[in-house]
């Protein structure tokens, strides 16, 4: 089993040159830029950094925009995982997506409010179904910071022969 293969995708991503690459932020200064893992999509406006090429992007070099959060059902309760990489113990905790009763899944799956740490509690990742929440954005409002998703899916996750496997939510 390829152990990097095991990882439901977490965060913000964007459709570059045809390439898909995971949106991050300046920390210091405004902008976005994608971190270039293709030798064919490096060019001038390339910057060398820790180790690694970056590129800024502007919402005229981009095609797509989409942010994916997974997330699992424990015990009929849609729950939050803490991690995306798939282990045999997996790190959850309540979760108010879709409105869910943030103090009744606690209650209903046994967790106790820890006033200094996380609601979380560890449980067997054979006892969680996999979804990915898959949310599509405007490009050029999400370079404005205008986060309104005009899309919404779910798929929900399989592990099949040590490979995740994503299938539309109907």
């Amino acid at each position: 089993m390829d152990k990097n293969k095991m990882i439901l995708r977490s965060g913000i991503y964007t459709v570059y040159r045809n390439t898909v690459y995971e949106i991050n932020r300046w920390l210091d200064r405004d902008g976005e830029y994608i971190y270039i893992h293709d030798k064919e999509d490096m060019d001038d406006k390339c910057i060398k950094k820790d180790g690694y090429v970056i590129r800024p992007i502007t919402s005229d070099e981009v095609s797509e925009v989409y942010s994916v959060t997974p997330y699992a059902i424990y015990k009929g309760y849609k729950v939050e995982l803490r991690g995306s990489k798939l282990f045999e113990k997996m790190a959850i905790a309540p979760t108010s997506m879709d409105n869910t009763d943030y103090d009744e899944t606690m209650k209903a799956l046994g967790i106790k409010h820890v006033y200094d740490g996380d609601d979380t509690i560890f449980v067997p990742a054979k006892d969680l179904d996999f979804y990915e929440r898959v949310k599509y954005y405007d490009r050029h409002e999400y370079f404005n910071d205008i986060f309104q998703p005009y899309k919404v899916e779910d798929y929900h996750v399989i592990i099949k022969d040590g490979e995740l496997h994503r299938h539309k939510v109907e």
